[in-house]
């Protein structure tokens, strides 16, 4: 496979998770989550807790002094650059970083966004799930009840789409913002791997032919 980068946005107890980890160990590529925080807080001289606190919220927009949401973070004045945008700015430099380094799977974080921004080909996937049985691997994973649960889940996903769609030019969740749109209720961990796999092949098949 040559290098390629795959990015996985997924919905909250989608099982996102799980399919980055087999799809990066079937790869055999690294696999960035939580890694990609510790890397954050070394390359950029910030504290793993407030790398961990930020990540993947939105901007505060009482921190934009111009009151411009558009406005490029130069625009902003020192006095009100929040940590969010901080922490974003260190996570768009690092995810630029790994890219160089060759192929990868990459979580959340806007990573698509970010790469593509900057003219690095990706494969952009989203999974999504049942309501119920996100609900209930949520419970499962950090022992809560169901109502605990879909409270967290809707919690979560709200934040994850206010933080894409502040820093993306497509919407979190819709089909313009991903090349691959996958169920893991309907094809499970495994399936989704399977997808994504096959995807990558076709790809291969579409690049045009080397001739140095």
């Amino acid at each position: 496979m040559k290098n390629t980068i795959i990015c996985i946005g997924r919905e909250y107890g989608s099982g996102g998770r799980e399919v980055g980890e087999k799809l990066a160990k079937s790869l055999g590529i690294p696999y960035y989550d939580k890694l990609l925080l510790k890397e954050v807080a070394k390359e950029h001289g910030l504290s793993l807790s407030a790398v961990e606190r930020e990540d993947e919220k939105p901007i505060d927009l009482s921190a934009l002094s111009s009151g411009n949401i558009f406005a490029d973070s130069a625009s902003i004045s020192t006095a009100f650059y929040s940590q969010q945008q901080l922490v974003y700015d260190a996570q768009q430099k690092t995810v630029l970083e790994i890219a160089k380094k060759g192929s990868a799977v990459i979580i959340g974080r806007c990573a698509s966004s970010v790469l593509r921004a900057a003219g690095v080909p990706v494969l952009s996937v989203f999974l999504y799930a049942d309501e119920e049985e996100k609900i209930e691997r949520i419970a499962k994973r950090n022992n809560l009840t169901q109502k605990a649960a879909a409270r967290r889940m809707l919690k979560m996903d709200k934040m994850r789409r206010k933080f894409f769609d502040f820093y993306s030019d497509t919407p979190w969740g819709a089909p313009a913002s991903y090349d691959l749109m996958i169920s893991s209720s309907r094809y499970g961990v495994d399936g989704a791997v399977e997808i994504i796999k096959n995807a990558l092949l076709l790809e291969e098949e579409k690049r045009p032919i080397s001739h140095e």
